[in-house]
Parts: structure tokens; sequence; C-alpha cells
């Protein structure tokens, strides 16, 4: 997958800009706070339509304006163009347009543009709560299956459904219409989960052991609120704990509340790894993440840098290098090179207040 064009136009703080792209190697250079990270944003909403930022959608569209355009051209891994439309409002509305075609379903094009960030934010993958974990191991494999992004959906629409029940203090007959496909739903959630979690630990696994030349080792474990191999066994759960969760008026057991763990040298990477360490964790993940999708959807995701090799050690800055795929078009920031000896092989852009010259 390659971007070979994009248009923007009102997105936080750029008014307008049109950039062609003629490299595997793109570097937005320039200080901080002139737009650097909000065009990688934009590069990455054309996949997704949503931000990598905590903030998510808020304050996207330019100050003083009530909408934002995006227009994107994209060469594929077949050789043919792709065009991206993008528009949405303060009020979060959306409008997607794929080759001249409105898109009225997410799932329909998750997976049709990967795109891979790293970011100093990803932290947050290990130092908070499960939450944002299951948010990016539920966007990654509902990126690269359907299958499983209908059974997310369908988990999550009947999980409010009996939470609103619980909390009416509706009969066991009303909850099991409901829980029937809620069971069925986390089934194959559970499952989708508990073979693909080994997959990208193994990669994470690999890429961790090479940013450090062998000296650690890390991997990721799975850690399921229950284990439910089948739809019966899920339903006699859910039947137990009806009486609790009438008292707490939710649902307190099952693939919401699933996590996984980092772990470093087999110990939980929150409490035992150090800060450097969990850099290159969170690093190593997202290059697992690159390799997850392109074995999955056959397609090779771009991977958006956003001004983290200058937080790595001279170490882990050279291997990381070294393992940026080749076959992927690479969009970075910062506010240097990560070396002068680099600076030759990136095409650069020079950002200041929102605008983009080329260098």
């Amino acid at each position: 997958m390659r971007l070979l064009s994009l248009n923007l136009e009102d997105f936080r703080n750029v008014a307008n800009a049109n950039l062609t792209f003629s490299g595997d190697r793109v570097f937005f250079l320039g200080p901080n706070g002139q737009g650097k990270t909000n065009l990688l944003e934009a590069i990455g909403l054309a996949g997704s339509l949503r931000s990598f930022r905590k903030s998510g959608m808020d304050g996207l569209v330019r100050e003083g304006q009530s909408r934002s355009q995006s227009y994107y051209r994209f060469l594929d891994d077949n050789g043919d163009e792709r065009e991206v439309f993008l528009s949405f409002r303060t009020k979060g509305e959306k409008n997607l347009e794929v080759d001249g075609e409105r898109v009225n379903r997410l799932g329909e094009h998750l997976g049709q543009f990967p795109a891979v960030t790293l970011s100093s934010r990803d932290f947050r993958l290990i130092r908070e709560g499960p939450s944002d974990r299951r948010k990016w191991l539920d966007l990654l494999l509902s990126s690269s299956s359907l299958e499983y992004f209908n059974n997310l959906q369908g988990y999550t629409r009947s999980l409010r459904e009996r939470n609103v029940l619980l909390k009416r203090e509706a009969s066991d007959g009303e909850l099991l219409a409901f829980e029937q496909s809620l069971a069925q739903c986390a089934v194959a959630i559970h499952i989708f989960r508990a073979k693909s979690i080994p997959l990208i630990s193994q990669s994470l696994a690999l890429s961790y052991s090479s940013l450090t030349d062998k000296a650690e080792k890390a991997d990721l474990q799975y850690a399921p609120d229950l284990s439910i191999e089948s739809v019966e066994e899920y339903l006699q759960r859910l039947a137990d704990e009806r009486p609790r969760d009438r008292i707490m008026g939710s649902t307190r057991k099952g693939p919401h509340r699933d996590d996984f763990l980092f772990r470093l040298q087999k110990r939980d990477a929150r409490t035992y790894a150090s800060e450097g360490q969990q850099r290159g964790l969170v690093l190593a993940l997202r290059l697992a993440e690159f390799t997850y999708l392109r074995q999955s959807l056959g397609r090779v995701p771009l991977i958006l840098a956003d001004d983290v090799l200058g937080e790595l050690d001279n170490k882990r800055k050279a291997n990381f290098r070294k393992l940026l795929p080749p076959e992927a078009q690479v969009f970075a920031t910062g506010t240097a090179y990560p070396s002068e000896a680099e600076s030759a092989i990136w095409e650069t852009f020079e950002v200041s207040s929102g605008t983009f010259s080329l260098a």
C-alpha cells in the first residue's frame, strides 16, 4: 500500500495542504506544535476513521470552521489507484467515499487501507487499564476479520440491551432472549482472541529480541475474564451470575472484561520493566501489529511513526531502523532527523504553523 497524495482542508491547525509523496520514506520535520502529528493523524483516519490520540475525534475540525475534508490517493498492492474522500463536521457526522461510492458500514471499510501508528502515546497500553488494551486489540482484529467485527458489534449490542433489562429488573425469560445472542458472540470473540494473541506474541517476541540484541525476552499473555469454550457454558455462567448482576445493574462477566499482559523475562512489564524497556515493548507490539495485518489481509500497511526514534537509546534506535519493513511506506515526524547521516534517505517536508513545504 502506498499513499500517493493527500489534500487536507480545515483539519486541526491545517487550513489547506496539498501534498504529493514520491518516496517510501517520508519525514515531517519541524518544532513541536506545528502540525506534524496532525498530518499523521489525518493519514491514519483514511483506514480506520479513528484517531490514534487519546482525545479521539474531538477537535479535528479547525477552529472556527464547521467541516473538514480529506482526499487521498493510494496505490494498492495490486498496482491499482484507489481514491478515498472523507469529510466530517464538528458534531461528528462523517461522510466516507471510496472510489466514488459512499461507504455506510465501517466493517466493509476496515482493512482496506491499513496503517500502523507508532507513538509515545502507546505507553498507555502498558501502564493504564485493560480498556485501552481491549480497544487496540478489537481494532486490530476487526481490521483483519469482518467476522470478528460483526461478532463484536453483536456482543456490544446484546450486552447493552441485557444491562438495560437488569436495571429494569426484567424477568429471567426476558433476559434469556438477549443472553442467547450474547453468548454466541462471546464465544466467537473468545476463540478468536485466544488464537490471535499467541500469533501476535510470537511476532512481538522476535521484534523485541532484535531491539535488544537478544538480551531480553518478551511476550504477551491472554488474560480472559472467563475461559468460555461453548455457548452452553457461558449461558450457564450468565444464569448463575444473574442475582449479583441484578444488584449491580450490569453484566459483570464476559469478554468485555478481558485483558492481555505484557511480560518481560516472564514478569509483568507494568511493574518490572523500566521506561526504556516499556518503550521497546510498545514499538515491538506495533511491529507485531504490522506483521499480523500483512499476513491476515495480504496488504502491506503504511507505518506512521510519531517522533518515536528520538526516545530510544542508541542501541534500540539502530536496531529499530533495521526492523522497519523495507516493503512498507513509512511516514515519520521529528524535531530533527534520528541521525544526520539519515537525512538523505528521507523525502522531507518542513512543517511550520500547519503548512508543509518540500525541503
